[in-house]
């Protein structure tokens, strides 16, 4: 086992990095969507030289491994705090294996957290695994399960009389700030899911084109959905309704988008509180939501009740 030094991700290391991404993921990921994720977001150091994400540079000075955060704007018990996604954690195959802390994979999670825990120790740490490395960092003893990410069936709405209308909203609505406001007392802990959070997220993504879907009752602006086309499914991509309008307000958007649709029926995440009001058919994902336990502010019951999710925490969508 070589000796490892970890330290923060420079831009230097931005080359080797998209290599490594494309040699464990099997999917290229291009500089654009690199700055993206890990420079320009709401929550980002404004120095481009100060970076929350890890590497590992083993023993002839080759970057071998990476754990990445994404800072984001979050929202907890009525007070604001930094919502910290772990993602994009990749080791070179050669470097891989090992138990206990001959581990790199468990050197460098534990090393990450340790050193948000010590810059943003209000920070929500969490993350979206497959479930082959969720096992890894579970017996690292960095992960613990909040749930696992489950997929639901929107159909349309049925025809007839209905309060609510779906219509394409801008952007740069001035609604969205005011909207959260208003709502996010419904939110235990979520991504502060304002006007700047979707600019930057769906309006500025390089990767996708997105649509934005205000929900209209008697006229008045009460939530709104993100989706998108893919080759295989109409996703309902960000969801921010009140919860017990969910139901009929999907359904309502799913009617506006199907009509330019192959499919049936569009697909929705939500967790486990949210998805009893939907009465859809659901099915798991092979997606682990997980708690970032290693010297976590939160404990990982808190947020097994309280966390909100979509597939807008994960950047795949």
């Amino acid at each position: 086992m070589d000796d490892y030094l970890l330290r923060t991700c420079e831009p230097a290391d931005e080359p080797v990095l998209l290599e490594l991404f494309s040699l464990v993921f099997g999917q290229v990921r291009s500089p654009a969507e690199w700055r993206w994720k890990f420079g320009s977001n709401p929550g980002s150091c404004a120095d481009p030289n100060r970076s929350d994400s890890v590497v590992a540079v083993d023993g002839r000075g080759s970057v071998v491994a990476h754990a990445g955060a994404v800072v984001l704007p979050g929202w907890f018990r009525d007070q604001a705090i930094p919502m910290v996604q772990v993602c994009d954690v990749m080791v070179h195959p050669d470097h891989r294996g090992g138990i206990g802390r001959n581990n790199l994979f468990t050197l460098m999670l534990r090393d990450l957290l340790e050193r948000l825990a010590s810059r943003l120790p209000a920070g929500f740490r969490y993350g979206f695994p497959g479930r082959g490395p969720y096992l890894v960092g579970e017996r690292a003893r960095v992960y613990e399960q909040l749930g696992i990410a489950v997929e639901c069936e929107i159909p349309p709405a049925r025809p007839r009389y209905s309060p609510w209308r779906a219509l394409p909203l801008a952007w740069d609505d001035p609604r969205l700030d005011h909207l959260w406001e208003r709502m996010r007392g419904q939110y235990g802990l979520s991504l502060i899911r304002n006007g700047t959070y979707l600019r930057w997220r769906y309006a500025d993504n390089p990767s996708h084109t997105y649509r934005l879907i205000g929900v209209f009752l008697f006229g008045w602006l009460i939530g709104w959905v993100v989706s998108r086309q893919d080759a295989e499914r109409l996703l309902l991509v960000d969801v921010l309704l009140p919860r017990l309008a969910t139901r009929g307000a999907l359904q309502r958007v799913a009617t506006l988008l199907l009509v330019e649709s192959p499919h049936d029926a569009a697909r929705v995440w939500l967790p486990d509180s949210w998805r009893p009001a939907l009465k859809s058919r659901c099915r798991e994902t092979p997606v682990v939501t997980a708690n970032m336990s290693w010297r976590s502010p939160v404990d990982t019951a808190t947020a097994r009740r309280s966390l909100y999710y979509t597939m807008g925490d994960v950047d795949i969508f």
